[in-house]
């Protein structure tokens, strides 16, 4: 027997089974990001954070979108800036190297919001020590917010 046969018999009765579902309807489409200020909420209570990060996200040409994030560590305040663009659909994965340091951000639409991951092994983004742009941010605002 070949050391994979077990293998490609399980996923040969994973696609049976995912074919068996073809005829349910498909989940709904994720939400589309759109211009506006987004708050870091509390994954329990799903309210805004008394000290916490923001990003802005804004219509730019061709229908792109630009976006900055704020973030801040609530323990002792430290921060960090960060902006760029947005191209293609979400989930997106933003990357950027130079002299202000190495960063990774992937962004996941989530309902009335967005999902911001950093890739910490990546870079810091130049932030302060601690401060990262993880977290799920919340639409507060339908314009930006100065």
């Amino acid at each position: 027997m070949a050391p994979f046969g077990p293998l490609r018999s399980a996923l040969a009765a994973a696609t049976f089974v995912g074919a068996l579902g073809a005829g349910q309807p498909s989940p709904a489409p994720a939400p589309a990001l759109v211009p506006g200020t987004y708050q870091q909420v509390d994954l329990v209570s799903k309210k805004p954070l008394a000290v916490g990060s923001a990003l802005v996200i804004v219509a730019g040409k061709g229908g792109q979108l630009g976006f900055s994030i704020n973030a801040i560590r609530a323990l002792d305040s430290n921060q960090g800036f960060i902006a760029g663009g947005l191209r293609g659909a979400l989930p997106f994965t933003w990357t950027q190297s130079g002299r202000s340091g190495k960063c990774r951000l992937r962004f996941e639409a989530v309902p009335h919001g967005v999902r911001v991951t950093q890739d910490v092994v990546f870079g810091d983004c130049g932030f302060d020590a601690g401060v990262t742009a993880d977290g799920t941010y919340l639409l507060v605002a339908d314009k930006p917010i100065p």
